[in-house]
């Protein structure tokens, strides 16, 4: 089962935002966040509401109690440069591509 703080980390990551940059937003200090992200305590229920609204990710997601959905892959561009190839096309980061004939 993944934890809590697991999750909190993974989105504030995914969205590329620094442990103190989430903080701020919530008006705790970065070591509140830290102790979250390491299940040394957790948000507490507003806390959590401002976070799903910070990540656009539902409370369930943040608990872990949510199926991942085929359209949250999808809109991760790194699963679709990673994964998802279309006639021997790949797409680098930088959004150029790359065919059999580069």
């Amino acid at each position: 089962m993944v934890e809590i703080g697991e999750k909190l980390k993974y989105f504030r990551e995914r969205k590329g935002m620094s442990q103190k940059q989430i903080a701020e937003l919530l008006h705790v200090t970065p070591q509140t966040i830290s102790k979250w992200e390491l299940n040394k305590s957790a948000p507490d229920y507003d806390q959590l509401i401002m976070l799903s609204k910070i990540y656009r990710k539902s409370i369930d997601a943040l608990l872990g109690q949510a199926k991942p959905s085929f359209l949250d892959y999808l809109a991760d561009p790194q699963n679709v440069r990673e994964k998802i190839a279309f006639n021997g096309i790949r797409i680098s980061e930088e959004g150029e591509s790359h065919g059999e004939d580069s």
